[in-house]
């Protein structure tokens, strides 16, 4: 059972890597750099039907001065049998008005409830940077380590962002995992509080689409994923920005 289950998270995406929040995961699982200055998150994602698991997470973004952010996340991903639970905490800091720097730690846990499996523990670290071109342009770039993974212990990532029109937003990204992944979105928002998404991406093929809505200081996001082999997964994230 457990060696089945490994590599379905595997095939998956792997947790470590999955988009946390409902908004990436309905733009084709891009990663959509955060520009919120606060925001209190959580999120609830149902695992593809085939591992019947679910991913739970919480999060926070908050300034630190005029040009300082920090960042955390804590995730739990699985069942009674098998389960991962992760740790994220960052800051970035805009260095001058169009370009921010960033440094992320990451700390993983998987454990079983079968005796006979120990747990496994890894840290990583991660950079990443923000480039605003314009002002319908943003490009980002992320590196890091992956020691959880033997084969690729490391990570890459490219994209873009670019706003054709008010309103419409269109993102791509390429990383490094196997095959050199592509992901692509499209965001459209109506009257700046109703949002419709759609998405793809590849290595294995995965279809996606979403909703959300934002009044005040509160906002809900859905998301729908379509995987190649496994099947549906859906998705929801609750955002405050105080």
């Amino acid at each position: 059972m457990l060696p089945l289950l490994v590599g379905i998270v595997h095939a998956s995406g792997q947790f470590a890597l999955v988009p946390s929040h409902a908004r990436s995961s309905a733009l084709g699982g891009c990663h959509v750099p955060d520009t919120a200055m606060r925001r209190i998150g959580a999120g609830y994602r149902q695992g593809y039907a085939m591992a019947e698991m679910a991913t739970r997470t919480m999060d926070v973004v908050w300034m630190l001065g005029d040009r300082g952010r920090v960042e955390a996340e804590y995730a739990h991903f699985g069942d009674r049998i098998y389960h991962e639970q992760q740790v994220v905490a960052g800051y970035s800091m805009w260095v001058t008005d169009w370009l921010s720097t960033g440094l992320r730690g990451r700390y993983l846990r998987m454990a079983t409830g079968n005796a006979h499996y120990l747990p496994q523990q890894w840290l990583a670290a991660e950079v990443s940077m923000q480039a605003i071109v314009g002002d319908r342009l943003m490009l980002y770039a992320e590196g890091g380590s992956r020691p959880w993974d033997k084969e690729k212990p490391w990570m890459a990532r490219i994209g873009m962002a670019y706003k054709a029109v008010e309103g419409l937003t269109t993102l791509v990204e390429l990383d490094s995992d196997e095959c050199m992944r592509l992901r692509a979105g499209t965001e459209y928002c109506y009257r700046e509080h109703y949002f419709v998404r759609m998405g793809m991406a590849t290595h294995p093929i995965i279809i996606t689409f979403g909703l959300g809505m934002r009044r005040g200081i509160y906002g809900i996001d859905l998301a729908v994923e379509s995987h190649e082999y496994l099947g549906v997964t859906p998705q929801i994230s609750i955002s405050l920005w105080p």
